[in-house]
């Protein structure tokens, strides 16, 4: 789950906006917030949008740029660079979804990412590659393929202090699903792991409810350990 927006504003600053008078969605900061908070960096590998268009600089909130440039050097020395087919942006003052009816998008503050967005839209289910997904998790970004409506392109930040670690959940000693470690929490999706167990699952969303059809008599032992240190395997697993 994404953190809340009063950690968001004491973590990283609260500022005056309006609406953008011609970009629908877009909006505009007012005051300093901007300038004292916001920086550039030059990735350390070739990056392009969704236009195909080379990125010379990524903008963020300066408290993320460290742990931001880590997940891509991470991934240049593990030679996963190919991983990122498109950058589609950090910093970008919106609404959520770019509707101006919605609150601001975490874009609006710089600390979050969205990769691969042609290929991972908002509300699908597609899974990004788990080594990616694990690359931004040891630097505490938590990714929206998880949340009640997926949001798969979308990388977050979660905590800076203390990074997410990823976690696979087993089925007699087979990887079913990848989840996550954070604050002594395993956050793991439910829907995945019920119907490796044969369970059908009904997600009650108005309600906030998710029913669980368990077969009777199925005993099934289930165990959630930590990957082993090191790069992460290969592979299509699940998330």
């Amino acid at each position: 789950m994404p953190r809340t927006q009063q950690w968001i504003e004491s973590t990283f600053g609260r500022f005056p906006w309006r609406d953008h008078p011609t970009r629908r969605g877009a909006i505009e900061i007012l005051g300093e917030w901007q300038r004292q908070n916001i920086i550039s960096f030059a990735p350390p590998f070739e990056l392009r949008d969704g236009r195909a268009r080379a990125i010379s600089v990524i903008h963020c909130h300066h408290l993320i740029a460290p742990a931001l440039r880590r997940v891509l050097d991470d991934l240049a020395a593990r030679h996963l660079a190919h991983l990122i087919n498109t950058f589609d942006g950090c910093f970008e003052p919106r609404h959520k979804r770019w509707d101006p009816r919605l609150s601001l998008s975490r874009h609006s503050w710089g600390i979050a990412v969205d990769i691969n967005a042609r290929l991972f839209p908002y509300g699908s289910e597609a899974k990004q590659d788990p080594r990616l997904i694990a690359a931004f998790a040891r630097q505490g970004f938590a990714w929206g393929g998880h949340w009640r409506t997926p949001d798969p392109m979308h990388f977050e930040v979660m905590d800076l202090t203390q990074p997410t670690r990823p976690l696979t959940i087993l089925l007699d000693g087979k990887p079913i699903a990848e989840g996550f470690l954070h604050d002594g929490r395993a956050l793991a999706p439910v829907r995945e792991i019920a119907e490796a167990l044969g369970a059908r699952v009904e997600a009650d969303l108005p309600q906030a409810q998710i029913h669980l059809h368990q077969p009777p008599k199925l005993q099934l032992p289930v165990t959630l350990s930590p990957p082993p240190a090191g790069p992460r395997p290969s592979g299509s697993a699940g998330s």
